[in-house]
């Protein structure tokens, strides 16, 4: 599902008529500038840190705000936010447990770089897009991950 904002992409979940949950995994990442002064490189290099997961009901009146306030109270030093949705095929509610099972493969995917399909959104709600590589082999989940 494709939306330009949080609101647009709870909206599109609430109207389709399917019971929907938002799935949240937040992170921590720092970012280096990779390149050389005076090069036209616009390449960055950055360590990817997941600090906690959180899923929810797709509601009408959920607002990005409600998500930050709620992510703060359990840690303030998120600075990006990776969401997908999640939904079963046959119209039932997705169950606590293939919300966990989701939310562990969005973390593996995220920590592999495989980024593609998530909505990516700052402190602020702002779109944002990456073009993620792993340079760090480590299967570790508490070491941070280096993207560019």
């Amino acid at each position: 599902m494709i939306a330009g904002d949080f609101e647009e992409l709870v909206a599109k979940c609430v109207i389709s008529g399917f019971p929907h949950r938002m799935m949240y995994v937040f992170v921590h990442a720092s970012f280096m500038d990779d390149s050389d002064p005076g090069d036209d490189n616009d390449e960055m290099t950055g360590v990817v840190q997941v600090l906690f997961d959180a899923h929810q009901a797709a509601q009408p009146d959920l607002t990005f705000d409600d998500v930050r306030k709620a992510a703060d109270a359990q840690n303030p030093n998120w600075n990006i936010v990776v969401i997908s949705i999640s939904k079963n095929s046959d119209a039932s509610k997705t169950s606590d447990e293939q919300a966990e099972a989701v939310l562990v493969d969005m973390r593996d995917k995220i920590l592999t770089g495989d980024i593609d399909g998530f909505s990516l959104l700052n402190r602020d709600g702002q779109s944002l897009e990456f073009d993620a590589e792993v340079v760090d082999g480590s299967d570790d989940d508490e070491t941070p991950h280096s993207v560019h």
